[in-house]
């Protein structure tokens, strides 16, 4: 197999000011520690490419990745897409959730699909620096 272009396919919403700054924070956060991404909210256009072209897009950058991480708020229909889709390749999937905290829920077929939820910006930081991550304990309904 050849070697992967990008460490990470960054799944998520993007169609608001507050899935913009939380994805703009992932993404930050990824690149301060040297991770090349596939993003694909600047790859490419519907309106150029139309809805074929972005699934190919996005198709190919996951395929192209060592690994997804998605943002999981407000459950993306898209996001959860990737996140199946990768898993079933086999391409480890993490998942990316702001100030989880055990009272949150995430549906069980993501939680089931994601090697592990990161609680924000920080938790992904110490994770890429040490490789130490503790899960908190959602609720998976």
């Amino acid at each position: 197999m050849s070697e992967k272009e990008y460490d990470f396919y960054v799944a998520g919403p993007f169609f608001d000011p507050e899935q913009t700054a939380s994805m703009e924070r992932l993404e930050k956060v990824l690149e301060d520690h040297g991770k090349k991404l596939f993003k694909p909210r600047f790859v490419s256009q519907i309106e150029e490419v139309g809805p074929e072209g972005c699934f190919a897009d996005d198709i190919n950058g996951i395929n192209s990745a060592k690994a997804v991480v998605a943002n999981l708020m407000d459950e993306d229909a898209g996001t959860m897409f990737e996140i199946g889709y990768a898993h079933a390749l086999g391409i480890p999937v993490y998942g990316y959730f702001e100030d989880l905290t055990p009272m949150d829920r995430v549906n069980l077929m993501v939680a089931q699909a994601v090697n592990m939820v990161f609680a924000g910006p920080e938790d992904v930081a110490k994770y890429l620096e040490t490789g130490e991550h503790t899960e908190v304990d959602y609720i998976q309904f």
